[in-house]
């Protein structure tokens, strides 16, 4: 999967609008978010992106007497097995991780986009933590922590009802 998309502004703009919106989005949605990108050029780079696999088309909708595509990340080709990390060059490793934080970026933007309709105080956190242990004790870390996430994820599958999303992030570079 080419993800050079993050060398193409427009492009990098575009999937950073639909990259949690699985309901998909038009060229004028699109453009109503993206004010500042021409719409013949949105029309150029969603049409590349089409090519290069980066969007699919997920439905169509009527405006008046026009048919508007609905377009939709192709989230199939952002997804990677342990084997192909492991085989994954470092740029294409640089790709992936970069789409990663693309995800984090646009969650987080869309979070103060909702503080700031609802008045509500900010509650999001981040830390960054350097830590000195041996190897040894850095895996167990890494177990433990590992266990807590798979705790509350299970813990979450069981509270559907609950409306509120947290998105929680963690890399780690040992």
């Amino acid at each position: 999967m080419n993800l050079d998309l993050f060398k193409n502004q427009v492009r990098f703009k575009i999937a950073l609008e639909l990259i949690d919106c699985d309901e998909g989005m038009s060229i004028m949605q699109l453009n109503k978010r993206l004010d500042d990108v021409p719409q013949a050029t949105l029309y150029r780079h969603v049409n590349a992106m089409l090519q290069d696999s980066l969007l699919k088309v997920i439905g169509v909708q009527r405006a008046g007497k026009v048919e508007e595509k609905i377009y939709a990340l192709n989230t199939s080709g952002y997804k990677i097995k342990e084997e192909d990390w492991t085989s994954a060059t470092y740029d294409e490793k640089v790709n992936f991780v970069s789409l990663y934080f693309m995800y984090i970026l646009q969650n987080y933007k869309n979070y103060q986009e909702t503080l700031s309709l609802t008045d509500s105080p900010d509650q999001a956190t981040f830390s960054l933590v350097k830590l000195n242990l041996p190897d040894e004790t850095f895996r167990t870390f890494e177990s433990e922590l590992a266990a807590l996430l798979e705790k509350y994820h299970g813990l979450s599958a069981h509270h559907e009802e609950v409306e509120t999303k947290r998105t929680v992030s963690l890399v780690i570079i040992p």
